[in-house]
């Protein structure tokens, strides 16, 4: 990726944190916290440390690592559409 273009990117993005309220809306638990691995290069870290990029017609997760879709989120009036094929697992604690 050359200079200019990263520049552009981090401009527009946040942090994983960003999206906090909604998952937790989804999941009723903290989910920045939930470990994931990028199924792209195998980093592993909390959700909330992903770059989060909110402009699209949907939501898009990034790893910091190598830039790669980790998470796509769409959310309708009727549903969410939750596409996490670029994460190698989510691990979500269970509530007791």
């Amino acid at each position: 990726m050359d200079n200019g273009n990263h520049e552009e990117i981090e401009s527009r993005m946040l942090d994983g944190n960003a999206m906090a309220g909604l998952l937790y809306e989804l999941f009723n638990t903290e989910m920045t916290i939930t470990s994931i691995e990028c199924g792209t290069c195998g980093n592993i870290g909390e959700l909330g440390s992903l770059w989060a990029f909110l402009e699209s017609p949907g939501y898009v997760l990034r790893c910091p690592a190598c830039q790669g879709i980790v998470l796509r989120m769409t959310v309708t009036p009727d549903e969410v559409y939750l596409d996490g094929r670029g994460a190698a697992y989510i691990r979500i604690p269970k509530r007791m």
